[in-house]
């Protein structure tokens, strides 16, 4: 399988390929994480930092007329696409609203709440 190439951020266009970052949507410290082009991203630094600070959430890459299409929204915008199409909804570390995980606060308040 040829190497997903650096030519732009998938999310705000940047296209300084020197600094350029791949991403993993599904973390590697999952068990479900993997290598394929259809779990990475290319990010800039600037998106990278938001997406690991759960500012940007990307639900998954989509097939499309380019060959790829990054599927993303930011905290507090309407999503995309309808959840049930979501390619990365059950993972706990991806942010998910109105469904079956909380969203990240909610999770951060109840390990603070379990430390006491």
């Amino acid at each position: 399988m040829a190497k997903l190439v650096k030519i732009k951020c998938e999310i705000c266009n940047l296209t300084d390929k020197k600094i350029l970052h791949y991403h993993h949507i599904i973390p590697q410290c999952d068990a479900m994480c993997h290598n394929g082009k259809n779990n990475i991203s290319i990010l800039c630094p600037n998106c990278h930092s938001s997406v690991h600070a759960g500012d940007i959430i990307i639900i998954g890459v989509y097939p499309s007329s380019d060959g790829r299409c990054l599927m993303w929204f930011k905290k507090g915008e309407e999503p995309p696409i309808s959840k049930e199409f979501w390619l990365v909804k059950d993972n706990p570390l991806v942010l998910t609203i109105g469904g079956e995980s909380d969203d990240l606060e909610n999770m951060s308040d109840e390990k603070s709440d379990n430390k006491e």
